[in-house]
């Protein structure tokens, strides 16, 4: 009970202190010199935005030509041979058995 006591308290203090504040401040009221409805904005001259375009690359520039990955002959022969040996390396697959997931997750 001794904070339902203090929240009314702090309530009528509230309250009081915003028919003080009422009664010592003037009101003010601001004014202008318009009646009706604003005028509408309308821009003064139309601007349509334009860009040019790009330049074509220089594709025959000595940067773009030493950026460019050199290709060897045997690279693609060479990365073919060596994945071959790298599935034979790797660990045999799992062979595919005749149960179904579920049943071997019922059995389990």
């Amino acid at each position: 009970m001794p904070a339902l006591a203090f929240l009314t308290i702090v309530g009528l203090v509230l309250v009081a202190l915003l028919f003080a504040a009422d009664a010592t401040l003037k009101p003010v009221i601001v004014t202008s010199q318009r009646s009706g409805p604003p005028k509408p904005w309308h821009p003064g001259t139309i601007q349509t935005l334009t860009t040019t375009p790009a330049p074509a690359p220089d594709m025959i520039s000595p940067a773009v030509l030493a950026a460019q990955p050199k290709s060897a002959p045997n690279a693609l022969t060479k990365t073919e041979s060596a994945a071959h040996e790298a599935r034979a390396e790797g660990p045999p697959k799992k062979m595919w058995s005749e149960e179904s997931p579920k049943k071997a997750r019922v059995e389990a």
